[in-house]
């Protein structure tokens, strides 16, 4: 069945990335809409797992989190000094500057330039294989539409009824479905802006990209629709935080809501009530909870009691990951990672104002001790972020170690910290203060004592910055709070006519382009 469904999944895979080329002009596959296939309950669980499979492989496909929601904020930059790497590794590395001046130019030595060292695939005896950071995949966006496609496949096919399934298994499929698919769309829209949405198993017009706010409230309006149907806890605990449940929902609802709030100003009261209320019945479902600062390695490992949604990775999966693709991989060092020359100092640090900015001197915080060591404020190949540590075996040989980690996507101190934000964004100070005070006493930091309004949510951004530190939150918050355009809250600014004209997506592959009249892309980078 393993070798049958992956085989399935391939040919998705294939149809898509040559479909999505012809104006996403999906080509039926009869092996997969067929009697032949959709036979019975296993049939769906094989399906299934292969999409959030799919979905994993475009995260590690490349260093995917930090490249898209850390390293444009402008504070991570190439260790360089006190680094005693090898050289190619360090200039390898120097692309981490690129990101912190936004340069994802294709020339320019640029970010996307392929004339560039870390976009040179070179065999590595370290790893064993070729290895390059690979971020033109980011450009790439077929690979989402081929999970969009599957989970539209699958709902019509569940939809019509599968041998051996039961009318309410039959609902939380189908609730299933409908939250890859919002997942999938969620992630576009924050990378590419404007997408071409559509929900049809076998999409067969052209389709020009639809403004990002309206996809994202078509989203919210299907998911909200089908999330009451979706397991509150999974009976098989192997299934905990890497399998779409009502507190996922809930969580991928508040980040729509508050992302959508950044850009229609209009309708902002609303998303703020809709995050508060979702961010409210998470809490109250008593489901998760906040682990001990001092056994935060556990979180990071993944399937956790903390952990909302998450893409498991492990090195027992089938495929390797790019060995970059994980955070802390750029922030560790010997003795916490591997033995070999390029382990002996960190390739990044975040810059020290950024630091000092979030742990004030003389202000209590066990995540400035047990994150971080006396090389906190260095600048240099000293640095690390000890968040990580727990996640790569520190006694492995070569430079990259495929490392053991929960691809984290939602986890309860994010979606208590997003409820805050939007309770302050209402005006509702002291349960917004309550809020994030569940966060700071987490981490034995003194409560919020401040004024409201301002004061308050800048406090709640600067505890999103510490808490959720790599974990790809921060680049996608300064946007849609605007906290992108004020250098105050950012290395690396942008004007707003640069973010208005598209400054803060990535730029779209030209493939897009092919046979599709109404397709554009992201003129920003053009």
């Amino acid at each position: 069945m393993k070798k049958r469904i992956a085989c399935l999944i391939a040919i998705l895979s294939f149809t898509c990335q040559y479909s999505c080329k012809k104006f996403l002009n999906v080509t039926p596959l009869d092996k997969l809409t067929g009697v032949t296939f959709w036979q019975s309950q296993s049939d769906i669980e094989s399906f299934v797992s292969d999409l959030y499979a799919q979905f994993r492989n475009k995260y590690t496909s490349t260093a995917f989190v930090a490249a898209t929601g850390e390293l444009r904020s402008g504070y991570i930059l190439t260790a360089t000094s006190a680094n005693s790497n090898t050289g190619g590794e360090i200039n390898i590395r120097k692309v981490y500057n690129q990101f912190a001046i936004n340069n994802l130019q294709r020339n320019a030595a640029g970010v996307l330039d392929a004339s560039q060292v870390w976009n040179t695939f070179n065999s590595n005896a370290n790893f064993g294989t070729s290895i390059g950071y690979n971020f033109s995949s980011i450009t790439k966006w077929y690979e989402f539409y081929s999970v969009i496609q599957g989970a539209n496949i699958m709902f019509d096919r569940v939809n019509k009824g599968v041998p051996g399934v039961d009318a309410q298994t039959q609902k939380r499929y189908l609730a299933e479905a409908v939250f890859i698919r919002c997942l999938a769309y969620f992630v576009m829209v924050r990378i590419y802006g404007d997408v071409t949405y559509y929900t049809a198993p076998y999409q067969q017009a052209p389709l020009p990209r639809e403004n990002m706010v309206s996809v994202i409230n078509k989203c919210i309006a299907d998911l909200k629709a089908y999330k009451d149907n979706l397991y509150l806890v999974y009976p098989d605990p192997t299934f905990l935080a890497i399998r779409a449940t009502r507190g996922a929902a809930d969580d991928l609802l508040m980040n729509m809501d508050m992302w959508n709030a950044g850009f229609d100003k209009a309708n902002q009261n609303a998303y703020y009530q809709d995050a508060a209320g979702l961010g409210d019945e998470l809490i109250k479902s008593n489901v998760y909870q906040l682990l001990p600062i001092e056994n935060f390695d556990q979180v990071m490992r993944g399937r956790s009691t903390e952990g909302i949604f998450e893409f498991d990775q492990s090195i027992n999966y089938e495929g390797q990951p790019n060995p970059r693709a994980f955070f802390g991989e750029m922030m560790l060092r010997y003795p916490n990672k591997g033995v070999a020359s390029d382990n002996n100092s960190s390739h990044a640090y975040f810059q020290a104002a950024y630091l000092q900015r979030l742990y004030p001197a003389g202000v209590a915080d066990k995540r400035a001790t047990l994150w971080f060591d006396s090389y906190m404020l260095s600048e240099n190949g000293n640095f690390q972020l000890l968040k990580f540590k727990g996640n790569i075996v520190s006694g492995a040989t070569g430079i990259f170690a495929v490392p053991e980690w929960g691809l984290i996507i939602f986890r309860y101190a994010e979606a208590i910290l997003l409820r805050a934000e939007a309770l302050a964004d209402l005006g509702i100070d002291s349960d917004a203060a309550a809020m994030l005070n569940m966060i700071r006493q987490r981490a034995g930091a003194p409560n919020y004592a401040g004024a409201g309004g301002k004061d308050l949510k800048d406090a709640i951004f600067n505890e999103r910055c510490k808490e959720l530190m790599g974990e790809g939150h921060l680049y996608f918050d300064l946007i849609r709070t605007g906290r992108i355009l004020d250098p105050a809250w950012t290395a690396d600014p942008l004007t707003q006519d640069q973010f208005d004209r598209g400054g803060w997506t990535w730029p779209i592959d030209n493939s897009a382009l092919l046979n599709n009249p109404y397709m554009r892309l992201n003129q920003y980078w053009q």
